[in-house]
């Protein structure tokens, strides 16, 4: 199977929200792209150190513009934002899209906030909404229970 987070930028939300669902799932191929991107460039420092505090490494993370995608090679995208999962169904109509908070359901709001680049503490906020999302989408989802 193969899941790949979409964002905006792809050095904030996505990133972390790649780096925790790995940690939660084994034969899963798991990766991130944003669309206002250049591929190769490093996640935001403050993602960084959002996800240290909980020995997940980003420092070797580079970014994917959503160009360089192959979408019919994808199972699974989960947004971050419903305008970014609708932008994703507008150009790639027949993948299987949604917002995190959508596939892990019992969420009101469906978009997980982009945290502000410079506040630390808003992507530790922002961690930990992916990770709570995450772990509802694993226990309510067979297919990625160990």
């Amino acid at each position: 199977m193969r899941v790949i987070f979409i964002c905006s930028g792809n050095t904030s939300r996505s990133p972390m929200a790649e780096g925790i669902f790995k940690g939660m799932v084994t034969d899963v191929e798991v990766s991130s792209a944003g669309f206002s991107t250049l591929s190769g460039e490093k996640a935001s420092k403050n993602a960084v150190l959002a996800c240290r505090k909980h020995n997940i490494d980003l420092t070797g993370f580079r970014t994917t513009n959503i160009s360089d995608v192959d979408f019919g090679e994808t199972d699974l995208v989960l947004a971050a934002t419903q305008s970014a999962r609708d932008k994703i169904i507008r150009l790639h109509p027949d993948v299987n899209a949604y917002t995190i908070r959508q596939y892990a359901g019992g969420y009101d709001d469906l978009d997980i906030k982009d945290p502000s680049e410079d506040s630390l503490g808003d992507h530790v906020v922002c961690f930990f909404e992916i990770k709570e999302a995450l772990e509802r989408i694993v226990e309510s989802h067979e297919e990625f229970r160990r």
